[in-house]
């Protein structure tokens, strides 16, 4: 989920010009690098959450409790297509997460793989400036919404660069704060690599991704739907088709690790 359509990540306080419903006073372009240099200031600062995640991947449908650590995020699944686990699945859950929580590889490569995704997301961040052509397409609620589109002129420097930029549609900005709330994005044309034969995604694929404001300056990823159609054997952490919810956002210590989060879901977890 974190990979290239994570991307929109959260963007930091920044006090915007006077702007008007149909002339806003600063290019869209100068806007969205304002956008992505807030994502990225934040991005650098610690800061941990626990959530209630309800997710569907294809047919099949989960809550979780999900605890962000140091080394990436820890989950407990709470219930499973519409039902709470029984005691034997709830007891298979405890074994996972203490086997975890003893497995100092495990933690490791989980640490590892949360470091690379987060790198990819800033390198991602920082390309939308020239990535896509933006234009403002009016005010809703008071919030900016900018279209756009691939820009011809920028040459991705990878493959997932290149999905990244094959998108299109409407961002939604919060513009006191320069805060991204909302993106409606679709690929227009099908994506081959290596003609094919390593991959493709089929035009038409779409995802929506959604931010609120949890507290204080935090902004988190509230909402991610996406489906795509084709073969996509690069991107490990992308599901094809997946719509996932996230809620009840609270605090927890910046120094929380893999021990104090399964603690704290085993905690939870007990009637």
């Amino acid at each position: 989920m974190r990979s290239i359509l994570a991307l929109a990540g959260a963007l930091l306080l920044c006090a915007v010009p006077t702007l008007g419903a149909q002339n806003p006073s600063e290019s869209p372009h100068d806007l969205v690098k304002d956008v992505v240099y807030n994502e990225l200031q934040e991005r650098r600062q610690v800061s941990l959450w626990q959530y209630r995640v309800n997710k569907r991947v294809g047919s099949q449908t989960t809550v979780e409790q999900e605890v962000e650590t140091l080394s990436g995020p820890v989950y407990r699944v709470l219930e499973r297509q519409g039902k709470p686990l029984d005691p034997a699945a709830q007891k298979k859950e405890s074994e996972r997460l203490h086997n975890l929580m003893h497995n100092s590889g495990e933690q490791a490569r989980m640490k590892q793989e949360a470091e690379a995704d987060e790198q990819r997301v800033q390198r991602m961040v920082a390309a939308m400036p020239d990535a896509f052509i933006c234009s403002y397409a009016g005010e809703t609620g008071g919030n900016l919404r900018l279209s756009f589109k691939p820009n011809p002129a920028y040459n991705p420097a990878n493959y997932e660069a290149r999905v990244f930029h094959a998108l299109s549609g409407e961002l939604w900005i919060q513009p006191q704060q320069k805060r991204l709330l909302r993106i409606d994005a679709h690929i227009d044309n099908e994506i081959d690599f290596g003609f094919g034969f390593l991959g493709k995604i089929e035009k038409g694929g779409n995802f929506q991704i959604n931010r609120d404001l949890i507290g204080g300056v935090r902004w988190k990823t509230t909402l991610l739907n996406v489906h795509l159609s084709g073969r996509v054997i690069f991107f490990k952490s992308i599901n094809k088709n997946q719509d996932v919810a996230r809620s009840a956002f609270q605090p927890v210590p910046a120094n929380t690790t893999v021990e104090d989060a399964v603690a704290l879901l085993e905690k939870e977890s007990t009637p």
